[in-house]
């Protein structure tokens, strides 16, 4: 799905987005651990599971973009239809609830089926999940199988749910555009930095390795712009990631301020001595002596063994067992 197709239409409501999606595909993996009138949704196997449950692609797939969360709520069963159902999940942050509902074919087909996503939580973090979503699902979701009765079930247009996508979509591409743009100029900034170093300005900096790491950093931009174009967000985070690592090793104040910290961390513990005014001769004179008459001494309230031979740590009489024969 390219990432120069469509605008946002309007603006994005503060907290809330609620989104129409057509499902194609559908599996019975999951089953249900009920709890009164509700229940939790588990796999299939899972030990006190009850009730069999049907999840189409879109549901699936919500719950492997959102990552870590809270086991999935299951807040109206299924009747008959097993893939009738109301479910949410979600974590502190944002919650997600699906509903799942035929709208023609009298749900005989998994494509009888549509999803309500109503998404709650921060623009930010709601946009960066819809765009995993419709990536992940490689296909645009908005579009229904039988156009007429789908815009009827929906209430909106072709264009309205196209629009309704796409404003959390391009919110989320605009902001890893601006990121990119900040890391094209953090480029050309570090090599102007690199050009403009006197020879002896900095003695131990390596000019070689790091005209390679900015070498790298402009690729990994190439990369992830690529990504970008193919709504990778998560390619684009780790191209993002390698690219500051490359900025820190063509940085040639880097070691100096490591250097600069591991000097200051010996200062203070060297004044912390000299603070305390000790005596560092004195205190090793005042340390504790012992003889070697004798067996066992006393140190502080503890038992001390001493003038004892490694030898002798092995006359006592171990049992052996031979672990072959349980073999």
């Amino acid at each position: 799905m390219s990432s120069d197709k469509g605008e946002a239409s309007s603006s994005i409501d503060v907290y809330q987005s609620v989104l129409w999606a057509q499902v194609r595909s559908a599996k019975d993996e999951f089953a249900i651990e009920i709890d009164g009138e509700t229940g939790i949704l588990r796999p299939r196997r899972h030990h006190g599971a009850e009730k069999s449950i049907i999840l189409g692609d879109i549901m699936t797939m919500a719950m492997r973009c959102f990552g870590a969360h809270s086991p999935p709520h299951v807040s109206q069963l299924p009747g008959f239809d097993e893939q009738k159902w109301h479910i949410g999940f979600g974590d502190e942050v944002m919650q997600i609830k699906v509903e799942s509902r035929s709208y023609w074919g009298f749900g005989l087909l998994a494509t009888s089926f549509l999803n309500k996503i109503t998404i709650t939580g921060p623009s930010k973090r709601r946009c960066r999940f819809v765009l995993d979503l419709a990536s992940a699902l490689g296909r645009p979701p908005w579009e229904g199988k039988r156009r007429s009765k789908w815009f009827k079930a929906t209430g909106k247009d072709a264009e309205e749910h196209r629009a309704d996508w796409y404003q959390l979509m391009n919110q989320c591409r605009n902001e890893f555009k601006s990121q990119i743009e900040v890391q094209e100029q953090r480029l050309k900034k570090a090599r102007k930095k690199i050009n403009q170093l006197k020879k002896d300005e900095y003695p131990d900096f390596d000019l070689r390795k790091a005209a390679a790491s900015l070498q790298k950093a402009e690729r990994d931009i190439d990369v992830s712009k690529k990504a970008l174009h193919d709504d990778n967000a998560a390619a684009v985070d780790r191209a993002m990631a390698r690219i500051d690592t490359s900025f820190i090793e063509a940085d040639p104040e880097t070691k100096i301020r490591s250097d600069v910290f591991d000097e200051v961390d010996e200062k203070e513990i060297m004044h912390a001595i000299a603070a305390e005014d000790v005596d560092m001769n004195e205190r090793i004179s005042q340390a504790p002596t012992f003889e070697n008459e004798g067996t066992v001494q006393v140190v502080g309230d503890l038992p001390v063994e001493v003038n004892v031979d490694a030898q002798d740590l092995l006359e006592d009489d171990i049992p052996m067992v031979d672990l072959t024969e349980s073999e």
